[in-house]
């Protein structure tokens, strides 16, 4: 998918969007349209045990993931989040690699977060590291076929300018490598839609968003913000935050969320994710249940 599936109209940067697909990619069923990551599965990862579990349940790593999620859920579109990495050895990826290609999955993204970064900073020698930084991510993601990386824009402290000329520089290093670059909305200068759209404009074709569902700062402002940010939409984080002891989603309308997405004419892949501040102790494969649930019973095909 790329912009031309959508039609929309700019006036300044307030979007007012009537989207129509152009092109429609095809799928035989809503199963192939849900991808899922091991952000929900982080309980179960080494590096990002919680302090409140004494020992892991059901250990993963990322060479089981593929198979994991192909068997558990019937799913082959895998997203990985850059704090499951041992590391960055070529020789490692490439064990990645097999066990993805072994399950007949595909890796669709990887997530890069937890390095020190700050692509909109206005101090040069910060900025220049951040973009060395995300490169040798770039190389290592490069290694794995992945077909997204998903890079953050900047902290909320730095400048639309900034991170345009960041990621302009980064998005012909990725362009060499055959990776699309994707930014959701998360928590840094991005947050604000209009800034958003704004440096999606600035740095041009060949780079999209990320609508993540469960990254802004009020129920109140979800369904606005995704409308004006969806027009640039390559994938969407169908991202989901706490659940109460039946398992019933309770932080926002998740329906109305992917319904915003259909009937704006988004055809692409959601991510199911989930992502809390909170400790939660639950069954995380019910959780992706109910996400891929109400994924298939809120998309129109």
């Amino acid at each position: 998918m790329n912009r031309r599936t959508f039609i929309y109209n700019v006036s300044g940067l307030a979007l007012s969007v009537t989207v129509l697909p152009s092109f429609v990619p095809f799928y035989k069923d809503k199963m192939d349209r849900i991808a899922m990551g091991t952000l929900l599965f982080r309980y179960r990862f080494k590096r990002t045990k919680p302090r409140e579990l004494a020992a892991i349940k059901n250990e993963l790593t990322l060479l089981d993931v593929p198979m994991h999620h192909r068997d558990k859920f019937g799913i082959k579109k895998i997203e990985f989040w850059n704090e499951h990495f041992e590391s960055l050895d070529p020789t490692y990826l490439e064990s990645v690699k097999k066990a993805i290609k072994a399950a007949k999955s595909e890796l669709l993204n990887v997530q890069i977060d937890r390095i020190q970064y700050n692509l909109a900073s206005q101090n040069e020698e910060e900025r220049l590291k951040s973009i060395k930084d995300v490169k040798e991510w770039i190389d290592g993601v490069a290694i794995l076929g992945s077909k997204c990386i998903r890079i953050n824009p900047g902290r909320p402290n730095g400048t639309v300018e900034k991170s345009i000329q960041s990621l302009k520089e980064l998005k012909s290093y990725a362009d060499q490598k055959k990776l699309t670059i994707i930014t959701a909305n998360h928590f840094g200068i991005e947050t604000d839609p209009v800034k958003h759209v704004a440096i999606m404009n600035g740095v041009g074709k060949g780079i999209y968003t990320e609508p993540d569902f469960g990254n802004y700062s009020s129920p109140s402002v979800i369904l606005p913000s995704l409308e004006q940010i969806l027009p640039y939409a390559h994938i969407v984080s169908a991202k989901v935050v706490d659940f109460n002891d039946q398992i019933e989603h309770v932080t926002y309308d998740f329906d109305k969320c992917v319904q915003l997405c259909e009937n704006k004419g988004f055809k692409g892949v959601y991510m199911v994710s989930q992502w809390s501040s909170k400790f939660h102790d639950i069954d995380y494969d019910k959780v992706a249940d109910w996400v891929i649930t109400h994924l298939k019973d809120n998309m129109k095909s």
